[in-house]
This record gives structure tokens, sequence and C-alpha cells, in this order.
């Protein structure tokens, strides 16, 4: 028995169109983009299908992320979904996967997908206002009405720094 369930023995699937099996699997991945970030288990579950030179695997991957909005800097966990399809055959594609010795890898493209499912720029809400630029006040549970005079401010001599 193999240790990594996302490992899988394919080899009596070549040739096969018809033959397809079921997996299921978990495997720990790190994965950061910008303040995204999803480091724990991953879930992956699909079939492989036997094809003429190799075996086609299609699957779908999800783990649960934490996010930072980028309007208002509100931190939350939810969880990210990506489904996907890869051929693996004894020659390599450019991504490098192939079968190896008879087995396949099926964290590795399962982590890919997952990886381009992470939003860039993460909002906690579609309707979020974000931050006031004076005062930095959430503008989502606190309404700001203006700051009258910024003359007193810190940064009041760098507004007109552009204005020339």
């Amino acid at each position: 028995m193999l240790s990594d369930p996302l490992i899988l023995k394919v080899e009596d699937l070549f040739g096969h169109l018809d033959k397809r099996r079921h997996f299921e699997g978990t495997r720990q991945v790190s994965l950061q983009l910008i303040d995204t970030k999803v480091d724990g288990p991953m879930e992956v579950d699909g079939d492989v299908v036997g094809t003429l030179d190799g075996v086609q695997a299609t699957f779908a991957a999800a783990a649960t992320a934490s996010f930072v909005c980028v309007r208002c800097l509100k931190t939350w966990s939810d969880r990210v979904s990506a489904q996907g399809s890869q051929h693996f055959s004894s020659i390599p594609d450019e991504d490098g996967y192939a079968v190896v010795d008879g087995q396949i890898d099926i964290g590795a493209p399962a982590t890919d997908e997952l990886a381009l499912a992470l939003p860039s720029a993460p909002a906690c809400m579609e309707e979020c206002k974000g931050l006031c630029p004076t005062c930095g006040t959430d503008l989502n549970s606190d309404p700001c009405d203006g700051h009258g005079d910024d003359s007193d401010s810190p940064f009041a001599v760098l507004k007109d720094l552009f204005d020339s």
C-alpha cells in the first residue's frame, strides 16, 4: 500500500480506454498569494481513465484559506476549490507531469490548480467600502463624516506634492 493516497498506481490502465478508477486523498499544502494563504490539508477526489499512451485524470481539490480584504483589511477564512484535468504519459509534459514507475502524483497538478484559484485581490464582501483614506476608519462599520481642515495633519505637506 502506498503511503500517499495521491500517488496512484496506474500501469494497469494504460491502453484500456474503458477502465476507470476513482481516487480520493489528502495532502498538506502551503500556498501563499500576497496575503492569501493556504496552510493545511488539501482534499482531492476524482477519476483516472486509461488512454492509449497513459492516463487522463480529472479531479476536484479544496482547502481552507485565510484571506485579508484588500479594501478594509478584515481577515477571514473560507474554502477555496478548483477543478482540473491532467494527462499523464511516459513522456513528461511541459509541467513535468509523467507516469514514473507505473505511478502518477495527482497531488502536484491539484496543488497547481488550487494555487491558480486563489484570488489576487480578495474582498470581504462585494460592497465593501474600505477604509477612510484620512483617518483609517472602517467605513463598513463606522461611517466617516469627513475631516474638515486637514492642514494640521502631519501628511498635509504631501497633499500638494504632485499638484504642479
